[in-house]
């Protein structure tokens, strides 16, 4: 999310908007709803089995996951799937109070307009990428490194294509534009065949290293 919080202040520097009263308000929202979420996740001590295991709070832009979460090769217990519901809970809900000041300041022209929603579209697209993650999580189809691993890139990849999608808009490069918005629809290509074959993996079967479990 601070990622699109810097996209407001293109308000101010292309001279988008007539006014910059909304956009104060929208970036401050933002600001507020990231607090409050990583607060929750924070207070929430019933997901302290899982917390040494999961980063429970992480931004897009976040740097890459600790050397321990990111190496632990082990699939969720049966014990911990109910945590792991419960943060995927929290997080949603986070994700909502968020998404709720995702709203075109009503004083911005169409430049603006089209950047906002360019990026916003890119952080839902990101968002439910994880959520997915998330799921097959639960299912046991991923270790706990896997999982780091894979919301670390493409966390990575989406905060790439918003700062390169930003920074086509600031030079006025329509050229540069166009190719942010392939790569990162490659991107989405790429992933979906990911999932799809992560959702037909055997629960407890696939390890970091690609071995397979022999039943």
């Amino acid at each position: 999310m601070r990622v699109l919080a810097i996209t407001l202040a293109l308000c101010e520097l292309l001279a988008a908007c007539a006014t910059h009263e909304s956009t104060q308000d929208t970036q401050a929202g933002i600001v507020t709803a990231d607090e409050e979420c990583k607060s929750e996740m924070l207070a929430a001590n019933d997901l302290d089995p899982i917390r040494s295991k999961v980063e429970l709070y992480k931004q897009l832009s976040d740097g890459p996951p600790p050397f321990e979460i990111a190496s632990n090769d082990a699939f969720p217990t049966d014990k911990e799937r109910p945590l792991i519901v419960k943060w995927a809970t929290i997080r949603d809900s986070c994700i909502k109070r968020q998404e709720a000041w995702l709203v075109v300041p009503t004083s911005a022209n169409a430049q603006l307009v089209a950047v906002f929603q360019q990026e916003v579209s890119i952080f839902k697209e990101a968002t439910a990428n994880i959520g997915e993650l998330i799921v097959s999580l639960y299912q046991q189809k991923l270790t706990y490194g896997e999982f780091a691993q894979r919301r670390y890139w493409i966390s990575g990849e989406a905060s790439a294509a918003e700062l390169a999608y930003r920074q086509s808009v600031l030079d006025r490069d329509e050229q540069r534009r166009r190719q942010a918005q392939q790569q990162f629809a490659a991107t989405l290509t790429a992933w979906g065949n990911y999932i799809q074959a992560v959702e037909a993996r055997q629960p407890q079967n696939v390890y970091l290293n690609g071995r397979i479990r022999v039943q």
